[in-house]
């Protein structure tokens, strides 16, 4: 008998601002998002994470943040992190960085104790533990080794681009062929999924990620990601979406349903 094919639909970046985490509950409540990773520095987070109680479906993870906004741990602990006003350095840098061959973070142990620091406040902002652990924006490796060492230290799921760092994970997904160069092209955001661009119909368990929100004064002045927001939400939201899922028998699932318990 042959399985039935599951796609697993995330939404990083809950938190960022609130127009960010509104989209992002509309692309649940209303579209085919299972899952999303939580920036719990952000200011904006303990409100937005106030909004999930009434979306017990939602699969919270935590999205490593380390290149926008303050960060968790003490600023002592990781002067390599952070500028002279406190902040993490952008993802700019970070790139400039890994593109000349160097890890922007020099020290295994300021990556581990930021990471570290995300994961307590994630559990003192919502009295659980992650349901996964992932990244935002950034590959530094040191940073890949701290959350894979912590991902084990808290048993926690993990996934990240490093193929032995799919800790608890009963099975690891395929990611489907990003959206984003497509929103580029002007292709319209709903015929990713309808025209499968992202050959996620020819996967048995495919791993797409989305960026959907509504826009807000913050997000400009945090992020040059901005429009395409718009665009992944109405893709996440578009009726004939949940349709093409329906019609091709491809079941919507979150990290809940491939974790070892």
């Amino acid at each position: 008998m042959t399985r039935m094919k599951r796609c697993l639909v995330k939404a990083d970046d809950y938190g960022f601002t609130e127009a960010i985490s509104l989209g992002i509950l509309k692309a649940y409540r209303e579209g085919i998002v299972r899952s999303t990773g939580v920036m719990v520095n952000m200011p904006a987070a303990p409100a937005a994470l106030g909004w999930l109680r009434e979306a017990e479906g939602l699969c919270l993870g935590l999205h490593i943040n380390i290149v926008v906004g303050k960060p968790a741990a003490d600023p002592v602990l990781i002067p390599d992190l952070i500028d002279e006003q406190g902040v993490f350095h952008s993802s700019k840098m970070y790139r400039a960085e890994l593109a000349a061959g160097r890890d922007p973070i020099p020290d295994l142990d300021q990556a581990v104790a930021e990471v570290e620091a995300q994961i307590r406040r994630f559990i003192a902002l919502t009295g659980r533990r992650p349901e996964y652990l992932e990244g935002h924006a950034v590959r530094s490796p040191h940073l890949l080794e701290a959350m894979a060492l912590l991902a084990k230290r808290y048993d926690l799921p993990h996934l990240s681009y490093l193929e032995n760092c799919d800790h608890r994970l009963t099975e690891r997904p395929q990611r489907a062929a990003s959206i984003y160069p497509f929103h580029d092209q002007g292709v319209a955001p709903a015929a990713y999924f309808t025209e499968d661009l992202g050959g996620i119909a020819e996967l048995p368990l495919s791993l797409v990620t989305l960026h959907p929100g509504y826009l807000d004064r913050e997000i400009y002045r945090m992020s040059s990601f901005t429009d395409v927001r718009i665009k992944d939400l109405e893709a996440a939201t578009a009726p004939e979406v949940k349709a093409w899922f329906a019609e091709k028998d491809i079941a919507l699932i979150s990290f809940r349903d491939i974790t070892r318990y």
